[in-house]
């Protein structure tokens, strides 16, 4: 049982903090990536369309979201169960 919990525990930890790292990059390295990866090779300027830069921004943002909002959810299910095992 212990090692269920522990188990389980530290995937609610990696999922909250991996969905906590993929947000804090999509909002502060969105732009920065979108650049990047929209640059022709070779090229001085060019131009990168807004919906590019938003995509980058906010896709990474709705996955990281969804993993704190899974990490909450599998942490509900387990303190359920705890408190039903214990009565």
């Amino acid at each position: 049982m212990i090692d269920k919990t522990k188990k389980a525990m530290s995937y609610i930890v990696s999922l909250f903090l991996g969905g906590s790292l993929i947000t804090f990059f999509g909002f502060y390295k969105g732009y920065d990536i979108a650049i990047v990866l929209s640059r022709p090779v070779g090229a001085t300027g060019w131009t990168t369309s807004k919906e590019f830069i938003m995509s980058w921004t906010y896709v990474p943002v709705i996955i990281g979201v969804s993993l704190i909002i899974a990490s909450i959810t599998f942490s509900t299910a387990l303190f359920v169960n705890w408190i039903n095992k214990n009565d």
